[in-house]
């Protein structure tokens, strides 16, 4: 099976972005991560066994501690301030990364032969990181300051979980991740449009 994907880290270019580029730069890598996100879901449940091999299996209600959801209310979506919308975006790719690591640690002891799902794992950490940086750029690029406190770590006693819990887990993983890239996508469109400062004041506002 045949995978790629580009990894961009801060301080792969050789001038400074400007904040139109880095918008333009995030969007273009959330939407090239999508196709390999997708493939990863697939490739995940089909190792896992019954019930999540089943055809269309969905559980869109599981959910996982310390893994932040892309959903959200469309209103509550739209009129998120700049700093707000790459803080929540920050917040939640910077959880997935710790989240693979541990993902990945659960597959190669429940499916030690998926050498193809272990490396979509790695790629999606890899991209995760990369995302990350360039998050964090961003907002430095608009001035945002974010709140001083960093997200709790992920906790070592989730290693110690049972076999359908670490499945689950990794199928929420492998969903957020989907969802997150396509919302991120979607959050840059909407910065792009939002560039006068009277639009986004008067959007916070309503």
């Amino acid at each position: 099976m045949a995978m790629s994907v580009t990894i961009w880290l801060r301080g792969s270019t050789a001038a400074p972005l400007s904040g139109e580029e880095i918008i333009t730069q995030i969007h273009g890598l959330a939407t090239l991560y999508k196709t390999n996100s997708t493939l990863m879901l697939k490739t995940y449940l089909q190792y896992q066994g019954p019930p999540f091999s089943d055809i269309n299996f969905s559980f869109p209600s599981w959910f996982e501690n310390g893994l932040p959801t892309a959903a959200m209310g469309f209103k509550a979506w739209r009129c998120l301030c700049p700093g707000d919308r790459l803080l929540q975006a920050k917040q939640a790719f910077y959880a997935m990364s710790e989240f693979f690591q541990l993902v990945r640690d659960d597959q190669t002891a429940l499916n030690p032969a998926a050498s193809d799902l272990h490396q979509l794992l790695e790629i999606a950490r890899r991209s995760s990181e990369a995302l990350l940086s360039n998050l964090n750029q961003a907002m430095i690029m608009i001035g945002f300051q974010p709140p001083s406190t960093q997200p709790e770590p992920l906790s070592w006693t989730s290693t110690d979980d049972n076999t359908f819990k670490r499945k689950v887990r990794g199928y929420v993983l492998c969903r957020e991740y989907k969802d997150w890239l396509m919302r991120l996508a979607m959050d840059m469109d909407r910065l792009k449009s939002t560039r006068n400062r009277r639009e986004i004041a008067d959007c916070c506002r309503s």
